[in-house]
């Protein structure tokens, strides 16, 4: 049931975040993935716990359909450290 609720607030989160909507690809959601995303605890890939695909892998499906996805890397586009090194001087892995 929890898990359930999480799922929800996240996906809310993420369709009231305006740096996820205007821009799905490209350095600027990249850039502003941290901020968009919810204050907390990061996991050990350096994002919140609450917005991590790799933690949560139910959750990279609100990420496609918002087009914040990565598919040569299995991760959301604005978390994409491969194809983003900048997000590696925010602790990004």
């Amino acid at each position: 049931m929890f898990e359930h609720l999480r799922i929800a607030f996240v996906a809310v989160a993420l369709v009231a975040s305006p740096a996820l909507a205007s821009e799905a690809h490209g350095r600027a959601a990249a850039t502003s993935a941290s901020s968009a995303a919810p204050k907390g605890e990061k996991c050990d890939h350096g994002v919140a716990k609450a917005v991590c695909t790799r933690c949560n892998p139910k959750l990279a499906a609100v990420y496609k359909a918002k087009g914040d996805w990565c598919a040569e890397h299995e991760r959301p586009e604005s978390q994409c450290v491969l194809c983003h090194p900048e997000l590696a001087k925010q602790g990004v892995k």
